[in-house]
């Protein structure tokens, strides 16, 4: 039995040798193991080290993807794998050494088509910026309780870093290439409507590095929300309410804040300017309690203070991206792009 990883690469030269030393320390009591690189024609030194370090494993195999994005590379490493099963692994995480074993386990006994194990969101170091992205990452506030960071043991819509069955993958054709985000949620509801089961297991897990600066979170957030409204009108059911929460929000907050500008010039009344002042305040305030229950105690202070602020930037970032992800659509992709 073989079981095939599928790792997309683009300039990963910091830290792809630890990647590929993290999967070959993998138990492998259940299965051989292949790794296969898809690398998108990276311009560092990628290519040189996993192509020395596969002169040395012959387990490793270094494949091009001159497509470059993340779905090209599924479907390139679905296509070459010697491998039944296959695991869609990040370079940017950090795997627990039973990760496959246990997770290709679980799906043999939950009859499932595809498992992973729970996704641990960790800082890559304790300043102070990084740990506000964590922490941000892990409120139910910030990113709710459907998060695949979140979701507890079980059968489940969505898995992240899984196991496969590759069979059910190339049944479905692969991944949508005309996503280049949110592929995996399509992939899942797609093997969910298809009648096959996700399963979830607390026996392993993974660490995620969320970005490490404000500002890369806002851009995350903002690029994560373009492709909510994307992903909508190529698979509407894999993008659920949830997803559209900061949308609605973002576009409530524009909308008030136009109505203000008209009312103040023109009306008479402070209605509208009250309405828009109580939803900054209510969001204010779940960002505040948000905060104040973050188990971590450390920056308490600064912490409590600016972790509202960052709430409110963050999903107003998101709702922002599902805006414009909307208006390209409508105007056939001549606007926002």
């Amino acid at each position: 039995m073989i079981l095939t990883i599928i790792c997309p690469t683009f300039n990963e030269e910091k830290h792809i040798d630890k990647t590929i030393e993290s999967f070959l320390s993998q138990q492998c009591n259940s299965f051989s193991l292949e790794v296969l690189i898809c690398d998108g024609m990276s311009t560092d030194r990628t290519r040189e080290i996993v192509s020395k370090l596969a002169e040395k494993n012959h387990r490793i195999k270094l494949i091009d993807n001159p497509n470059k994005r993340t779905p090209f590379a599924f479907n390139i490493g679905l296509n070459a794998a010697n491998g039944d099963y296959v695991a869609i692994l990040g370079a940017h995480a950090i795997y627990q050494v039973n990760y496959l074993e246990v997770c290709f386990r679980e799906l043999i006994d939950k009859d499932a088509v595809g498992c992973s194990g729970k996704i641990i969101t960790q800082s890559i170091n304790n300043a102070f910026q990084p740990k506000l992205c964590e922490w941000i990452s892990l409120s139910w506030f910030g990113v709710s309780g459907n998060s695949f960071r979140l979701k507890k043991e079980g059968y489940v819509e969505t898995i992240g870093y899984p196991i496969f069955r590759k069979k059910a993958l190339l049944d479905l054709n692969g991944y949508n290439e005309k996503l280049l985000r949110n592929q995996d949620n399509d992939m899942n509801q797609r093997l969910i409507d298809a009648g096959h089961k996700l399963y979830l297991t607390s026996k392993t897990s993974c660490t995620y590095r969320p970005p490490n600066t404000i500002k890369n979170l806002l851009i995350y957030a903002y690029n994560n929300g373009f492709w909510v409204a994307k992903s909508f009108f190529i698979h509407r059911n894999s993008m659920k309410l949830h997803h559209f929460i900061p949308f609605l929000f973002s576009s409530m907050l524009l909308l008030l804040i136009i109505g203000s500008f008209f009312e103040y010039f023109v009306g008479s009344t402070n209605f509208i300017f009250i309405i828009l002042s109580s939803l900054f305040l209510l969001h204010l305030t779940l960002g505040l309690i948000s905060s104040i229950i973050v188990k971590e105690k450390k920056f308490m202070i600064p912490r409590t203070l600016l972790m509202p602020l960052i709430f409110l930037a963050f999903h107003f970032s998101y709702g922002w991206g599902t805006i414009k992800g909307f208006l390209s659509q409508i105007f056939n992709n001549q606007v926002f792009k």
